[in-house]
């Protein structure tokens, strides 16, 4: 069958509705797969809510299924989800049909691009951050694998003082644990 008579997803329109979140997440939004999946949104609230009540596993459904506030055409608040990758997989695998599934691959090939994306993006970052600053991570592995300061500088040819600097640095930038 051609994809024409399938009426099968455009990728691009799959990947429209994916949307990042405060800390660099992909999500979709339970709006995003109504319209996606031509089902009204009020079902999809409601087969979320189902899955969410009657999920064995109530932290799995509290990371992948995030209520949010929209404002719909009248400018009153409305409920939607945000689902992540795996919450929208779990939605979506309850759906049927053949443009349910096409529709499914192409949400599920969405995220997976996203997701490298974004891998490749943190890998850039950190090539980066090695030359701007190279002792970070030869202090900051040092520090993981339980070195002393003077262990870590001597090879370096840096001061015990230069790695207690870049030890506090490793820590505001989240490489290290904070000292409690």
């Amino acid at each position: 069958m051609s994809q024409i008579a399938l009426n099968l997803p455009n990728p691009l329109a799959a990947r429209e509705s994916l949307f990042l979140s405060t800390d660099g997440a992909p999500f979709t939004t339970s709006r995003a797969v109504a319209e996606r999946f031509g089902k009204q949104h009020k079902n999809v609230i409601q087969s979320i809510e189902n899955l969410i009540t009657n999920c064995p596993d109530s932290e799995f459904s509290q990371l992948n299924f995030q209520p949010a506030e929209y404002l719909d055409a009248q400018k009153k608040p409305r409920i939607e989800y945000r689902l992540t990758h795996d919450g929208f997989a779990f939605l979506a695998m309850r759906f049927t049909g053949k443009e349910a599934m096409a529709w499914q691959i192409a949400f599920l090939q969405a995220f997976n691009a996203l997701e490298a994306e974004l891998r490749t993006k943190e890998a850039r970052f950190a090539k980066a951050l090695d030359h701007v600053r190279p002792t970070l991570r030869p202090i900051v592995e040092g520090t993981e694998q339980g070195q002393s300061r003077a262990d870590i500088a001597a090879p370096l040819g840096k001061s015990v003082n230069s790695v207690t600097y870049h030890r506090r640095k490793a820590r505001e930038l989240g490489l290290l644990p904070t000292h409690h």
